[in-house]
């Protein structure tokens, strides 16, 4: 009897969002539309952000940086970045996202950052150690 009346509740519920209007006819809101491209000055924003992230940033060495690609995290929608140094010869990867002209988080790239798929360039607002690996690009 409440098996039958749980496949009862079930196939009243797969009625009810059968009749719903599909979501797809919804209009996205206005932060889910990509701007034209991130700020210019959004380089030196992430070279800051990381010279406070990191202890002693001119310990590291061979910085590069990605494009910024928008995409969607867990604080909505925002800009990323991968950077690449040398961290006592070992590669490392740090991602950096930013909303509305402001870092607002930043950590360690995971593989679902996909920063091992992106371009690099030389990320010269970073300090440089004299000598020394080139960069991982």
């Amino acid at each position: 009897m409440v098996l039958a009346l749980r496949h009862g509740a079930g196939a009243a519920l797969l009625l009810t969002i059968a009749l719903l209007p599909r979501c797809s006819d919804l209009v996205l809101p206005s932060e889910d539309i990509p701007p034209s491209g991130p700020d210019a000055g959004y380089t030196d924003l992430v070279a800051k952000y990381l010279k406070g992230a990191f202890k002693n940033p001119a310990s590291y060495d061979a910085f590069a940086i990605s494009g910024f690609r928008w995409v969607h995290s867990f604080k909505g929608w925002a800009w990323v970045t991968c950077v690449r140094f040398e961290d006592s010869g070992h590669p490392r990867t740090y991602v950096v996202f930013i909303k509305d002209g402001k870092a607002i988080d930043g950590r360690y790239a995971v593989q679902t950052d996909g920063c091992d798929t992106q371009t690099y360039a030389v990320f010269d607002a970073m300090p440089k150690k004299t000598g020394g690996l080139q960069p991982l690009y």
